[in-house]
């Protein structure tokens, strides 16, 4: 939760999902200009989601206490990768450089 609220502090509109399945019900309804994706959540592993972002062209950050080195061949590899525990800041500030990378990218029309 301290996430979430450095989140809203910096001015991102924040919605959570703790389980696999209600993320991929949000993911239905909205599209997302970036996701923080634990790879654990309630029912299980959320490879799905990740694979559903990257069909999306959605970046993310993997926000995990496991060890990169175990996700190399996965979806997961494609994300930004943060390991827990991290202070709030590192995950707001691996946020903006995304997005501001990914902004360029359009105004380039690289994207």
């Amino acid at each position: 939760m301290d996430i979430e609220l450095a989140l809203k502090a910096e001015g991102f509109d924040v919605s959570s999902a703790m389980s696999c399945f209600e993320a991929s019900l949000w993911l239905n309804r909205y599209r997302p200009d970036i996701v923080v994706v634990d790879i654990e959540l309630q029912d299980g592993t959320c490879t799905d989601v990740a694979i559903r972002l990257l069909k999306n062209d959605i970046p993310f950050i993997v926000y995990s206490g496991d060890r990169q080195s175990f996700h190399v061949d996965t979806p997961f590899a494609q994300g930004t990768w943060i390991g827990k525990p991290a202070p709030p800041e590192d995950i707001v500030h691996a946020l903006k450089v995304a997005l501001a990378g990914r902004t360029l990218a359009k105004l380039s029309g690289n994207a």
